[in-house]
């Protein structure tokens, strides 16, 4: 065939009999589609294998890393403001703040400091930029706090109420974990439930006073939980999927669980748009890697109880960059590096790319990657800018 991509949107009691006919025009006959895939209407599916259209290149433009006047403890968030100043989350206990540098990797300032006073942190879960202002999730002081960008300065204070959301008797506590800012009035916050047997993330619309403004706009299973039969412990699965989500450019909402190569498209309301989906060759678990993946007889007791996997998940990460791709990195044999893929909205691969596993991708805006490092060597955080070329 000449196209690598079948489409079809159908009614449900048509779902089989589309899926035999995508397999026999893939080229792998041997490839099986998930039920998860085959219930889904209006589902793009990719071939088994598909090349990328471009070869991918990061050409390092500068490191932020110690100084005199920064010591980095245990950073992650990076966000990018329109001048390209650069936001960098400091989540160590003792010095708890962000970290402002031109873009140029210039220090200029720090955001904020330990506490539970007005600017002052317990925690920082996220970071977005919107109109020159920048937001701040403190998930143990369940408030939203936003600075202006201009003088750094405190602007406004945003309580978050847990108790105003539809939770079910059965369900365990709610942390307030993400924002995104739809428009100038309402933003989707996202809380974490903690439960007994699977971590999930739920979406609600809120104001810009804290009030809930929607009903729950949709829930994701996040990460399993294994419990060890002897202790009772409750022990995060590290080889099932993880639930990843994010909000592209254009205000689509996708969602994944990175146990497959199966992404789902909603509208900020929570109504399903559509779906895309690459055939996936999963790297071989063994059962001695499986077992000694943390060195704790807990661990090993609870995944034994529970069934130790033969595989891996597809993917440990997804990054939404501000021209609506999907970048995700993909798991392979290579114990050192992961693969990443980056594609169009509809999933068409565009490229990949290998990069060190202990490179984590934070932000991709205005054609530039930021990345976060611990380096091995000098045991000090690094700050990466890149400048992306496809050709």
């Amino acid at each position: 065939m000449s196209s690598t991509i079948w489409k079809r949107s159908c009614a449900l009691s048509m779902v089989i009999i589309l899926a035999l006919s995508v397999f026999s025009c893939t080229g792998d006959p041997e490839q099986d589609l998930p039920e998860s895939v085959r219930e889904l209407e209006n589902v793009t599916i990719h071939e088994y294998g598909s090349e990328p259209s471009y070869s991918l290149s990061l050409n390092r433009l500068l490191t932020i890393t110690d100084s005199e006047e920064v010591l980095f403890g245990r950073i992650g968030i990076i966000e990018v403001d329109e001048a390209d100043r650069i936001y960098i989350r400091e989540g160590a206990r003792e010095n708890l703040g962000i970290y402002v540098f031109d873009s140029e990797g210039t220090y200029l300032t720090k955001i904020g400091r330990s506490g539970d006073g007005p600017g002052e942190f317990r925690s920082i879960m996220d970071l977005k930029i919107h109109d020159n202002q920048l937001f701040a999730v403190d998930g143990s002081l369940f408030r939203l706090q936003i600075f202006e960008l201009d003088t750094f300065s405190l602007v406004r204070e945003i309580p978050i109420d847990p108790t105003q959301l539809d939770q079910p008797d059965n369900e365990g506590f709610w942390i307030p974990t993400k924002v995104h800012v739809l428009n100038d009035d309402t933003l989707l916050m996202t809380f974490m439930n903690l439960t007994s047997g699977m971590i999930t993330k739920s979406y609600y619309k809120l104001n810009l006073d804290g009030d809930v403004m929607s009903d729950r706009i949709m829930s994701i299973d996040h990460i399993n939980q294994l419990s060890d039969p002897v202790s009772g412990s409750v022990i995060f699965d590290p080889f099932s999927g993880i639930g990843r989500s994010g909000i592209s450019a254009d205000n689509k909402f996708y969602t994944t669980f990175s146990d497959e190569m199966l992404f789902r498209v909603y509208d900020t309301n929570g109504n399903y748009l559509r779906a895309f989906y690459h055939p996936f060759n999963h790297s071989s678990l063994s059962r001695n890697e499986a077992l000694n993946f943390h060195d704790s007889e807990s661990f090993r007791r609870a995944l034994q109880h529970n069934g130790i996997p033969d595989k891996w998940r597809a993917f440990e990460n997804m990054v939404l960059d501000d021209e609506n791709r999907i970048w995700v990195s993909t798991i392979t044999d290579d114990k050192d590096t992961y693969e990443w893929w980056v594609m169009e909205s509809d999933g068409t691969l565009l490229a990949k790319k290998e990069l060190p596993r202990s490179v984590f991708i934070q932000t991709i805006i205005r054609n530039h990657v930021y990345t976060v490092k611990l380096d091995d060597d000098t045991s000090q955080w690094q700050v990466g800018k890149y400048e992306i070329e496809l050709r």
